[in-house]
């Protein structure tokens, strides 16, 4: 049990802004929220939790085991944040601010060629089997941090950003050798989430 400050989590991870009117910002390499500018939400104390799915709203997509697997870190608490247009989860260890795992979810209106055309980043790779148009990105530390995995895909109605941010120190091409499980990862929560989706209609 220890004290744990947590990011800004109404928009975390990369900067996916609501898409509303089809249009939008692209992804970059810095956090929209970073760890020293949290919420005032600071937890005195944090305890492993059984299942990422506690913390509700979107981390209810995501889950510890397959998490920990691709990555293998520890990951065992989980925060979810955001609401209406924009919502997210952020899943962490409890040895500091890296790693993490980011899982954004933003409405929008935009199209598939629009996305293709405006979302990946550069040197991003094309993703099969994930929504309507997906890809993978490996993208370069930030403060604190070590290099970055980037899984984004659209839906109907929906952008998705899956984000794993390694710990400092990491080598790239082990974090590289990350992105086909995380790519799975983020296949299962579009399926749950479009399983949901579906009961609420």
């Amino acid at each position: 049990m220890r004290g744990k400050r947590w990011p800004g989590l109404f928009v975390a991870g990369t900067a996916v802004v609501t898409l509303v009117g089809g249009c939008g910002e692209l992804p970059t390499d810095e956090p929209v929220a970073s760890r020293n500018e949290s919420t005032s939400s600071t937890d005195s104390e944090i305890e492993s939790m059984e299942s990422a799915a506690e913390a509700g709203g979107i981390c209810e997509l995501l889950d510890f085991g397959p998490l920990s697997d691709a990555t293998g870190d520890g990951f065992s608490i989980a925060r979810a944040g955001g609401e209406g247009e924009v919502t997210s989860c952020v899943v962490m260890t409890l040895t500091g601010s890296f790693p993490d795992v980011t899982l954004t979810k933003a409405r929008t209106a935009t199209d598939v060629d629009t996305y293709r055309a405006e979302i990946p980043p550069e040197k991003a790779d094309d993703v099969d089997d994930l929504g309507k148009a997906a890809y993978s990105a490996l993208r370069k530390a930030i403060d604190g941090s070590g290099p970055i995995v980037e899984i984004g895909w659209l839906t109907d109605g929906h952008m998705y950003s899956l984000r794993y941010t390694s710990a400092e120190g990491s080598e790239k091409e082990t974090v590289r050798e990350t992105v086909d499980a995380l790519v799975e990862i983020a296949r299962t929560a579009d399926e749950l989430a479009a399983a949901e989706d579906d009961a609420e209609k």
